[in-house]
């Protein structure tokens, strides 16, 4: 059972990064979300993910990884719920970075 959290926590904070690029037309026409808000909100996402990975592995190391795991979960679950009912730009490139941050803890441990 184990395993099978496990992977699927690292399937889905991988899946998102690509689920992502297929809504980034309706971001534009619905949000009215400029070049450079979609780019943050693309590669904000991949920018906290790799600056969160060694922290998060070196925290897991030393406090435990199975709260640094619960603790990632939640922080990238709660942030991908306020991505999902954004209804302006900034907001969705806040939630990213909060969501890449959760992400780079997960995967770590």
């Amino acid at each position: 059972m184990t395993l099978i959290v496990c992977l699927a926590a690292g399937f889905t904070t991988l899946l998102d990064q690509a689920g992502l690029n297929t809504a980034v037309p309706a971001l534009r026409s619905s949000l009215g979300a400029g070049p450079d808000a979609v780019g943050w909100i693309i590669a904000g996402y991949s920018l906290a993910f790799g600056l969160a990975l060694v922290p998060g592995g070196r925290l897991g190391d030393a406090h435990g990884r199975k709260w640094l795991f619960v603790g990632g979960i939640t922080v990238f679950s709660s942030a991908a719920i306020v991505a999902g009912t954004a209804q302006h730009p900034w907001v969705i490139v806040v939630a990213r970075l909060v969501q890449g941050l959760g992400a780079g803890t997960v995967k770590p441990q």
